[in-house]
């Protein structure tokens, strides 16, 4: 479970209320107008539009119905949006599925628990900028494995939109904003802008996805102790990335 996500669940929720009140899309404002056309590829007036919560630590948050179609929607709001969280073994075991190797897991697992072991149980703990500088070697070999563009679609589609739920439904189109105005993406532009682009950063990273600790618990706080063996990843850049997706998408002349 992220950290106190409550301001992104009231927004699903006023989402969905505001969706589900209307009904009639000609009744919605311009900016869901524009985005439901744009997922559901169809005139859309005299549709009813009807939506519902997904259960679960599925990637998308709400489904949209209209006419007998449905698109699985991930909703995000703000900035340095947490997208992903999970147990670092079980993060492992897909790495290693996706054939990445041994010694890159290792320097990867190093990092994470950042106590010159591999476990968690090493010595005095140190933060992620104080590992990154004494160790920029593994920084890039982590990043050079990782950033290929077959591992990228791998790990964007884990990331964004199947998550690591067996059989969970899989997310159509991401939606950054509120019920008064947004930016939008669909699965396929995401991959297409997110895959070529070349992080920098020394940071590790998916293109512009940024690998974290949910806590490394420097502190030794008992009460956070657990949260040292789970991972997350941000976007930090998903508001200029969907900008630029929608800019590109105006250049071509899609709606």
């Amino acid at each position: 479970m992220f950290g106190d996500n409550s301001s992104g669940f009231a927004n699903e929720n006023e989402i969905m209320d505001y969706l589900n009140t209307t009904k009639q899309f000609e009744r919605l404002n311009p900016s869901f107008k524009s985005f439901l056309s744009f997922a559901f590829k169809e005139n859309l007036n005299g549709k009813t539009i009807v939506v519902h919560k997904t259960s679960g630590q599925v990637k998308p948050d709400i489904i949209i119905s209209a006419g007998g179609i449905s698109k699985c929607v991930s909703v995000k709001k703000g900035s340095g949006n947490s997208v992903h969280q999970e147990q670092l073994v079980q993060f492992e075991s897909f790495l290693r599925d996706c054939q990445i190797s041994e010694e890159i897991i290792k320097y990867l697992k190093e990092f994470h628990y950042g106590d010159g072991s591999t476990d968690g149980n090493g010595g005095e703990r140190i933060n992620a900028l104080q590992w990154q500088a004494l160790n920029p070697k593994k920084i890039a070999l982590i990043n050079h494995a990782l950033n290929t563009n077959d591992m990228l679609h791998q790990m964007l589609n884990r990331l964004l939109f199947k998550g690591n739920v067996p059989n969970a439904p899989v997310v159509d189109y991401v939606f950054h904003g509120n019920i008064n105005a947004g930016l939008w993406a669909s699965r396929e532009e995401i991959i297409k802008h997110l895959v070529p682009s070349r992080n920098r950063t020394q940071t590790i990273h998916f293109s512009n996805l940024t690998y974290q600790v949910w806590n490394r618990n420097l502190n030794l706080n008992p009460q956070t102790a657990n949260r040292r063996h789970t991972m997350q990843v941000k976007w930090p850049t998903l508001t200029n990335d969907f900008i630029d997706i929608t800019s590109k998408r105006l250049r071509d002349g899609k709606k």
